[in-house]
């Protein structure tokens, strides 16, 4: 039995959020990828830009022949610094330009996976009351097949 698909899934979000560069044509160079959410106040400010990832939850489709599809819900926590509200805000919608673009490079996840769908995004646009840094959550659903017994 091989590497179960989420882990699979999991490891290639870690590594799709690494290649997110200037040097790679994007317009941010992610600073640290954690698979950990955190708040501003405990990514220090060297590591920023900074994403966390973690999965939230997963929903389970059963179909005949022992075929499950499965929706694993990702949660992206993003955090950046900048010295203006202006500047925070540009830096944001930039790495979500980013993050859109990235994720639909390989949308099966290294053929992990039958789709990955950003569902949502919230963000604080820099808030003038966040001590120079601004935030963004990012929602994404990644439908994969599995077997009752293995993925």
């Amino acid at each position: 039995m091989g590497t179960p698909a989420r882990k699979n899934i999991l490891d290639n979000i870690s590594t799709t959020l690494s290649t997110i560069t200037t040097g790679n044509g994007y317009n941010t160079t992610v600073a640290t990828v954690e698979a950990v959410g955190k708040t501003w106040a405990d990514v220090g400010s060297g590591a920023k830009p900074w994403i966390g990832y973690a999965p939230v939850r997963e929903s389970f489709e059963y179909f005949p022949g022992d075929q499950i599809r499965v929706v694993l819900s990702v949660t992206l926590i993003a955090h950046m610094s900048g010295t203006t509200q202006s500047d925070r805000s540009t830096k944001l919608n930039n790495l979500l330009d980013d993050l859109i673009a990235v994720f639909n490079v390989d949308t099966t996840r290294n053929g992990n996976a039958i789709s990955t769908t950003i569902t949502s995004v919230e963000t604080d646009e820099g808030s003038p009351d966040a001590n120079g840094f601004g935030s963004m959550v990012v929602n994404m659903d990644i439908a994969y097949i599995r077997t009752q017994s293995a993925s």
